[in-house]
Formats: structure tokens, C-alpha cells, sequence
């Protein structure tokens, strides 16, 4: 079955705080498998429920942080190798609330790294 995406997708690791829209405090991560102008796709220790919505602060290199609220489109549960008991979570959060500025400044982030690939 062919995958059909609405966004190129850069597979590089930026730091991303996030936290459920209407929480106090952000999650620090910094770990995330992919990105695009569309969304990202955090790797968590928290199953996430589709539909939630969360804020997001990305950090990209030689910008300051962006801010978004996304949504969380899909959640891939799979084990950690070192820790049998332990699972971890690829999720995929579709950004729902961005400023047009700072999804250029992913776009240009995204293509340059692809054309750098």
C-alpha cells in the first residue's frame, strides 16, 4: 500500500517541548523523529489519545522557538530494546494553530535539509 503525504518530511531530531493543551507544565523532549510544515512526529513515554490537542515549542537551529497547537492524528505503540516492561510512543501531531511565518521558517528548515540529504 502506497503512503500518500500532504508534506515532505525531514527525519532529523529538534527540540520540542510540548504539554496537553491545558496543562501547566511542558514535557521536555527533545526527541522527535520527523518534521514538517504540516506536523511532527514526537517519540513519548505517554500514550497519547488521538484527538488531544497540544501545545508545542520547536526549536529550530537559528531561530528562535516556534509555538504551535497540534493535533495528535496517530500513536504507534512499540517496546524500547534495553527495557522489555518499558513502551514508547511515535506520535504524530498534525499542527492545527501555526503563524504563517513560522511555518515557512519549517519549510525552509525542511527543504534545506532535504536538499543537503
Amino acid at each position: 500500500m502506497e503512503e500518500k503525504r500532504k508534506f515532505i518530511r525531514l527525519d532529523v531530531g529538534v527540540n520540542v517541548k510540548w504539554k496537553k493543551l491545558h496543562d501547566e507544565i511542558f514535557e521536555d523532549t527533545s526527541i522527535n523523529k520527523d518534521i514538517s510544515e504540516g506536523g511532527i512526529c514526537l517519540i513519548i513515554e505517554e500514550r497519547l489519545r488521538i484527538g488531544d490537542r497540544l501545545q508545542l515549542e520547536i526549536g529550530l537551529p537559528d531561530k528562535k522557538s516556534i509555538t504551535a497547537v497540534g493535533r495528535v492524528a496517530w500513536v504507534s505503540e512499540y517496546g524500547v530494546v534495553y527495557d522489555n516492561h518499558k513502551r514508547n510512543y511515535d506520535t504524530g501531531v498534525e499542527f492545527m494553530e501555526i503563524e504563517d511565518v513560522d511555518r515557512q521558517e519549517i519549510s525552509k528548515f525542511v527543504f534545506g535539509g532535504v536538499n543537503n540529504n
